[in-house]
C-alpha cells in the first residue's frame, strides 16, 4: 500500500501532517510520499520520502502550486491520497480521473468559510464573496472523496449530510503526559501564531493590570507574530506601560522546544477571541498545556469550555475583559495548592481521554476501511 500526503501551504514537519499523522501511519505503512513546499528537492526523514515545491508567496500563488503538487502526486501513483489544504479540493479529481482505482482523504483543518470572513488576506469588500463561494464548493465537492477528516465536530457536523464517510481525528497534543517540575521561569504563556484575534493585546493588559501586586510578573509568548498591525500595537503598549521586562518574545521556535517553555510555566493562556471561526475550532495549545501538568485560562468559548469543564483543569474568563482575564491569573498565582490541583486534573485527562494516543488507533483504523472498501 502506498500513501501520498499533500500540502501547498504547510511546512514539511508541520506537527499535525507530520509529526501526528505521517508518523503514525508509518508504524503499518512502509511507503510514504510527502509533498510539500521546501527548500530541498527530495530527501528522507524518519522513514517518510519528501518531495519539495517552491514555496508560494500569496494565497493566488498557492492555487496555481496546486497544479504543480498534483502533476508530481500523480508521479507518485499511490493508492490513496491525503491531502491538507482548501485549495486542492479543485486540483485533486485530475488525480482520480489519471488513477481512477486511488482514495482521496480530505483534511479539513478549519471551518474554511469562516476563516475567509476574517481573513486580512482579501479585501473587506470581497470577503462575503469569497466566503459564499469557499462555502459552495467545498460542499459541492465534498461529495466526490473517498473520505474526509475534520480536526473537530462542528465542522464534521458541516460535511455529514454530503458524505457518508466523514470522521473526526482530534489535534490532540502528542507531548507525553509527564508530571515533570521543572524550575518554572515563567507565570504565564501563550503559545502559537499570535494575533489580536487570539487575545494577545488582551493578554498584554491583564499582564500590566497585575503589576501592581506582582511587580516581578513574568509572560512569554512562544511563537511568531502572524499580525504586523498587531504587533504593533502590543509593542506600542508593552513600551507605554514599561512592560519590557515582564513579557517576553521568543519568535517561532522549534516545535521539539515548545514542551520545555510550557513545563517552566505556571499557567497557560488560551484566551481566543469570540470570532466565528473560534466558536468551532478546537486550540491544540491547551491540550499541550494540561499534557505538562499546568493549570488553564480559556476563553467562554464552547471548543474550549467543553473541555477544560470537564476534568476542572482550569479557569473560564471572558476573553475581550482583561480585567476578568487578570483575575483568574491573580487567582491561581496566589494559591498554589489550586494551581497544582487544576494542573494534575489536567494530566489526568490527557491520560484517560485527550491524548494522541487515542486518535493514532482512530486513523490506522480509518485506512484499515478505505483500504478495503470498493
Amino acid at each position: 500500500m502506498k500513501l501520498c500526503i499533500l500540502t501547498t501551504g504547510h511546512q514539511a514537519l508541520d506537527n499535525r501532517i507530520f509529526y501526528k499523522q505521517a508518523l503514525t501511519l508509518r508504524k503499518k505503512y512502509d511507503d510514504i510520499t510527502l509533498i510539500v513546499p521546501d527548500e530541498r528537492e527530495e530527501y528522507m526523514e524518519q522513514g517518510i520520502r519528501i518531495l519539495g515545491v517552491k514555496r508560494a508567496n500569496s494565497l493566488y500563488g498557492r492555487f496555481q502550486l496546486g497544479d504543480t503538487v498534483v502533476a508530481k502526486a500523480i508521479e507518485v501513483k499511490a493508492d490513496i491520497y491525503h491531502f491538507h489544504d482548501f485549495e486542492l479540493i479543485y486540483k485533486v479529481n485530475k488525480i482520480k480521473k489519471t488513477l481512477p482505482h486511488c482514495k482521496l482523504i480530505y483534511d479539513v483543518h478549519e471551518h474554511y468559510p469562516d476563516m475567509m470572513s476574517m481573513s486580512k488576506k482579501v479585501p473587506r469588500l470581497l470577503r462575503p464573496l469569497a466566503t459564499f463561494v469557499v462555502d459552495k464548493s467545498e460542499i459541492v465537492l465534498a461529495k466526490k472523496f473517498d473520505q474526509i477528516i475534520t480536526a473537530d465536530d462542528a465542522v464534521k457536523e458541516r460535511f455529514d449530510p454530503y458524505n457518508s464517510h466523514v470522521d473526526v481525528i482530534y489535534n490532540f497534543s502528542e507531548f507525553e503526559p509527564k508530571d515533570i517540575q521543572l524550575e518554572k521561569e515563567y507565570d504565564v504563556i501563550y503559545q502559537g501564531g499570535i494575533t489580536l484575534e487570539r487575545g494577545a493585546y488582551h493578554l498584554v493588559q491583564a499582564i500590566h493590570l497585575l503589576k501592581g501586586d506582582y511587580p516581578e510578573i513574568k509572560m512569554i509568548f512562544v511563537g511568531p507574530f502572524n499580525d504586523p498591525e498587531g504587533q504593533r500595537l502590543v509593542d506600542d503598549y508593552i513600551k507605554k506601560h514599561h512592560l519590557e521586562n515582564n513579557i517576553l518574545f521568543t519568535g517561532k521556535v522549534p516545535h521539539v522546544e515548545v514542551e520545555d517553555y510550557v513545563r517552566k510555566s505556571r499557567i497557560g493562556a488560551v484566551t481566543l477571541l469570540p470570532l466565528p471561526k473560534y466558536y468551532k475550532n478546537i486550540p491544540i495549545k491547551q491540550f499541550e498545556y494540561m499534557s505538562c501538568g499546568i493549570p488553564v485560562v480559556g476563553s467562554n468559548l464552547p471548543p474550549i469550555t467543553r473541555f477544560l469543564t470537564s476534568y476542572n483543569s482550569g479557569m473560564i474568563v471572558d476573553p475581550t475583559q482583561p480585567e476578568e482575564i487578570a483575575q483568574a491569573f491573580n487567582t491561581l498565582l496566589s494559591d498554589p495548592k489550586l494551581c497544582h490541583d487544576m494542573g494534575a486534573n489536567g494530566l489526568k485527562a490527557v491520560r484517560e481521554a485527550y491524548n494522541w494516543g487515542k486518535m493514532e488507533e482512530r486513523l490506522l483504523k480509518l485506512y484499515a476501511r478505505l483500504e478495503v472498501r470498493k
